[in-house]
């Protein structure tokens, strides 16, 4: 970790002296200030789970920026419904803290080279929005489970129309304790694009969960936009053994989104999860979602909702209620709230130009 962090500031440092040779007005960076409120109860069904939390209640700053040749970004995830957790798990790999990523880039041509703290390179449609955006109740077992942000390295390969971009990536593992410290890694080789109305997001990882032994696991999301129609398909295959490779664990996930206007949103979405032999990313936790998949070997979810952005040619602010059930906690979820993106630079901008 201390050598990861001596890198991260001689190469800042390089950074900050090629900074001052590019003018000024480049170098302001884009900050956005994101803060969440969620209300949800839980209505047991013949005896299910009965509760009330916060949902996803949290507070988010976005920083992005380049220089050159040269970007970063930073996010980092100040407040949550259990905050001291955040704090508490700072530089940890297995669970998540204060920094979802942290993220310098230089791009040379076609090809792009990052290094910092960063999301995972699994194929999922799911992984592609913020955490501030994904509604607990609807979000599948492994988005809740594994830990998606860690230390490493990526190249990414972008053709020459733009419309495919390849990522290997080298990381640390969730598995690990201590990032760098633990010795285990993730291996992850990513495909995304744009095809007129479809985009995949596939990939192949290997997760490290003791030295030499790795977690296989096969992810295929998929987008296909429609009119006003956005349909996403997620399947994942996830095994310790290459020889059972289909025999462990797997996952399944749907959505169907109708945006009217770009006022409204309404969605549709359910998931099947199967463990045949155990819960690979697991622990014991007993919540509304099955935190161990053993508890619940034939686990699935189903639920809706609608978004309403109420701001005039602007979607910064949502307004949302979701509902949605599982066989697990046998109880229905009903989540009212508001997120809001609040761009500080623009604001800030605009105010000096009147």
């Amino acid at each position: 970790m201390k050598r990861l962090l001596v890198l991260l500031v001689a190469t800042l440092g390089y950074f900050y002296t090629y900074a001052q040779e590019v003018k000024e007005s480049s170098c302001i960076p884009d900050i956005v200030v994101t803060p969440r409120f969620d209300a949800n109860p839980y209505a047991p069904v013949k005896g299910g789970y009965k509760g009330f939390d916060f949902g996803n209640s949290s507070l988010y700053t976005f920083i992005d920026g380049s220089v050159g040749d040269f970007s970063y970004s930073l996010c980092n995830h100040w407040l949550a419904e259990d905050t001291p957790s955040l704090y508490k798990n700072a530089f940890r790999s297995d669970d998540v803290d204060f920094i979802d990523w942290l993220t310098l880039s230089y791009t040379v041509g076609r090809v792009s080279f990052t290094v910092g703290k960063d999301v995972l390179a699994v194929g999922s449609a799911e992984y592609d929005y913020n955490d501030v955006d994904i509604h607990y109740a609807t979000a599948s077992p492994f988005w809740h489970k594994a830990s998606p942000y860690q230390w490493g390295a990526s190249v990414d390969y972008t053709t020459k129309d733009e419309s495919t971009t390849l990522r290997f990536q080298f990381a640390t593992s969730p598995f690990g304790e201590r990032p760098f410290a633990s010795k285990l890694f993730t291996y992850s080789l990513h495909w995304t694009g744009e095809y007129g109305c479809y985009t995949p997001f596939w990939s192949v990882n290997f997760f490290e969960y003791e030295r030499g032994s790795f977690v296989n696991l096969i992810a295929l999301g998929n987008r296909f936009t429609l009119g006003n129609f956005a349909v996403e398909l997620d399947y994942m295959n996830r095994a310790t053994s290459l020889k059972k490779f289909f025999e462990q664990e797997w996952s399944l996930a749907a959505q169907v989104t109708y945006n009217y206007r770009d006022k409204v949103e309404v969605f549709a979405r359910g998931g099947y999860d199967a463990y045949i032999r155990s819960d690979i990313f697991g622990y014991e936790e007993e919540w509304f979602i099955p935190m161990d998949g053993t508890l619940c070997p034939r686990y699935w979810y189903a639920g809706g909702g609608i978004h309403y952005f109420p701001l005039k040619e602007s979607r910064d602010l949502r307004l949302h209620a979701v509902v949605a059930y599982n066989n697990f906690a046998n109880s229905v979820s009903m989540t009212f709230g508001a997120s809001y993106y609040f761009n500080l630079t623009k604001t800030i901008l605009n105010k000096r130009k009147k």
